[in-house]
């Protein structure tokens, strides 16, 4: 695989995600241990990884969900299939937030040189 990039995810790493994710959910530790031998797995964020290293030691009976995974899937999904122009929203800045800031910066200069 070559570089991950992480504003567009290919499909391999969907589909590896996608793998991982049905693994942890079924519990079946043999393909989670074959999953993670991978050299793909070293691109998987801490967090990912110590959930599903604790799907690959639970035993049967647990209840819990891979809800990290998930997530972290379903991101992945909404970034391959997103736009360049949707990924990243402008936020405008309003005039009364800088005027705030002036303020705050004047104040403050004013209150260290009656200090000096």
């Amino acid at each position: 695989m070559t570089t991950l990039r992480w504003d567009r995810p290919d499909e391999r790493w969907l589909a590896y995600l996608e793998r991982l994710a049905q693994a942890c959910i079924a519990r079946d530790h043999n393909e989670l241990d074959k999953l993670l031998r991978l050299n793909v797995s070293s691109h998987l964020p801490r967090a990912i990884l110590d959930e599903v290293e604790f799907f690959r030691r639970a035993r049967a009976g647990t209840l819990r969900a891979p809800l990290q995974v998930l997530r972290y899937l379903h991101t992945m999904r909404q970034l391959a299939a997103g736009t360049a122009e949707t990924q990243q929203f402008m936020l405008p800045l309003s005039t009364g937030a800088t005027r705030s800031v002036r303020r705050v910066k004047s104040s403050v200069l004013r209150r260290a040189a009656r200090r000096r």
